[in-house]
């Protein structure tokens, strides 16, 4: 019985620490952004924003509830960090853009790294302003690393560290490959849950998917996405400038110089991750000349979702990790 009693109290005090979620306008009115926050106890000055990936949002990645009060920025907030994570307009909580609501082939492709890298400088002027916050690190994943890079080459002054969690590298031999030059593609949750397994990457036999994902993560994915016009009730509209700067990006192409980021940079990836891999990573390290601190990490046991996978804990105390090292260095 007693046991009991403090197992409840513990998942009391996780779900405590509620995500709450503001709209931010953007410029030309009409249009927001979704910034979802979980607030530490007590005022630190310090927070972290999160940054999504190609695919799916914020509450599908940093902030999935594992079990209540289990995600990372969860984590985060229990360091004493203001963990906040960004919707990209046309994801989650976010606008949908008018050209996402037509013809995929009658717009250009949505939310392109430079439109991103706004939307991105958006929620940090609004952690500044209305949060209080001082100091912000941003940790970004997978297509997010584009814009938040650029974002730090763009606003070298605003930002305390920069993490870049499976970050799309140059790829020999990818210049050939061109990505559709449409506003949106389709998309259904299962498939996306079917790709987050790596089956063809890993082992045979081996799962690295948290159990939560399997059983809830495509249901909620679904739901965090309306459906529009006469879709099919499972078809989601995703944007497609993602598809667009990943293709520029492993041709060695992408919107920013490195050399212009001054911020520390952290590049952190997992072992079966087929979107990078230690020499890669090192040679796109290397071309941050600007950075006072550069940290290289391989987990072992993670795919290219390991925030979503059994080595996350892994994942969230290397980047704490590296964001308390910048912070010392600092001082």
């Amino acid at each position: 019985m007693a046991m009991l009693m403090i197992g409840a109290m513990a998942s009391a005090a996780l779900g405590a620490m509620l995500i709450e979620t503001t709209n931010i306008p953007l410029p030309g009115g009409g249009e927001h952004v979704a910034l979802h926050c979980v607030a530490p106890r007590g005022d630190t000055g310090k927070a972290v924003l999160f940054v999504h990936g190609s695919t799916f949002p914020t509450k599908l990645a940093f902030g999935f509830q594992f079990r209540p009060g289990d995600s990372w920025m969860h984590y985060m907030a229990r360091q004493g960090y203001l963990a906040c994570g960004l919707d990209f307009l046309g994801y989650g909580g976010s606008s949908m853009p008018a050209a996402m609501k037509g013809d995929a082939s009658a717009a250009p492709p949505v939310d392109r790294a430079p439109e991103a890298a706004e939307q991105i400088a958006a929620a940090v002027s609004y952690m500044h302003g209305k949060k209080g916050v001082m100091d912000v690190h941003i940790v970004a994943h997978s297509w997010g690393t584009i814009p938040a890079a650029a974002y730090a080459a763009r606003y070298p002054h605003e930002l305390a560290s920069l993490t870049l969690f499976g970050p799309i590298v140059p790829k020999p031999g990818a210049g050939g490959n061109k990505a559709p030059n449409v506003a949106w593609f389709p998309l259904t949750a299962g498939q996306r849950l079917e790709q987050l397994r790596f089956e063809k990457v890993l082992p045979a036999g081996k799962v690295l998917l948290e159990p939560a994902v399997s059983e809830r993560w495509a249901r909620e994915f679904r739901a965090s996405t309306p459906t529009v016009g006469d879709d099919a009730p499972e078809r989601m509209r995703i944007p497609n400038g993602s598809n667009v700067d990943i293709a520029e990006g492993v041709a060695g192409t992408y919107p920013y110089a490195a050399a212009d980021v001054s911020a520390p940079v952290f590049v952190v990836f997992g072992n079966y991750d087929t979107v990078v891999n230690d020499a890669e990573a090192s040679a796109f390290l290397g071309k941050f000349t600007s950075s006072p601190m550069k940290w290289r990490l391989c987990i072992d046991d993670g795919t290219h979702v390991m925030h979503l996978e059994r080595q996350r804990w892994s994942l969230y105390e290397s980047v704490a990790a590296f964001i308390r090292a910048t912070s010392e260095a600092g001082r």
